[in-house]
């Protein structure tokens, strides 16, 4: 009798050690398979949170540290190396988000005029100092909504949410980039005034092609180029 209820209060134990490990394991898996489901989903700052020691602490440890580094990775590539802005592949990702969401925006294509000129004159390091004085300026002007990206060479772009069309606000923001260049870029013995021309395209708040996109405010960058009434140096 006594042996036959030693067996029996051992197989119950057995079988209920088993079910809460399995529970346990349950609850981890699930776990684990949320964070990597959001981490899936672009959320990068998801992590795991599971209290735990021994190997399923060290798995909770091993997933965090590998969603920081991927983090990471993804914050070093959608940056520009020279000036620290956002590039073009941030702006592309940016873009597409906006674009599907339906509202309307406002991108201004902005381009150093005769940014050759400076290069040939004083040399590619000064060039380089000088976008990311540029950058520095434009960054300088820009408001609450704007996000300003480095597109590649002297070519900058500000991308503004809006709800309705805002003249005034593009009127603005020309504005405030114009003032914030007048302030000369100034380096040792070399000083000059830095110009921009500015090309702003305003969605039809439809799904629309980047680069379509991007050529559309590139034309209107270059028909402001030419619409400029003097031609003249950057620089005294």
């Amino acid at each position: 009798m006594f042996y036959t209820a030693s067996i029996t209060a051992g197989v119950a134990l057995g079988l209920l050690n088993y079910f809460l490990f399995f529970g346990f394991v349950r609850r981890c898996i699930d776990h684990f398979q949320a964070v990597l489901t959001s981490v899936r989903n672009g959320d990068l700052s998801a992590r795991a949170s599971f209290q735990s020691t021994g190997i399923i602490g060290r798995l909770n440890d091993d997933l965090n540290r590998t969603i920081a580094h991927l983090e990471a990775t993804k914050e070093k590539v959608g940056r520009d190396d020279l000036t620290n802005l956002p590039n073009r592949a941030a702006l592309q990702q940016f873009f597409q988000e906006t674009s599907n969401s339906g509202f309307s925006y406002l991108l201004y294509f902005i381009d150093v005029d005769q940014f050759k000129t400076i290069n040939d004159t004083y040399g590619h390091i000064t060039g380089d100092r000088v976008l990311q004085f540029t950058a520095g300026r434009i960054g300088s002007a820009w408001s609450p909504g704007q996000r300003l990206y480095r597109l590649g060479g002297d070519e900058f772009v500000i991308m503004e949410q809006i709800g309705t069309k805002n003249t005034k606000s593009t009127q603005l923001t020309k504005s405030r980039i114009a003032q914030q260049l007048r302030v000369p870029y100034t380096d040792g013995q070399i000083t000059f005034t830095i110009a921009v021309s500015i090309g702003v395209y305003e969605s039809s708040g439809q799904h629309e092609d980047f680069a379509s996109v991007l050529h559309k405010a590139d034309q209107k960058m270059y028909k402001a180029k030419r619409q400029k009434h003097e031609s003249s140096l950057p620089f005294n």
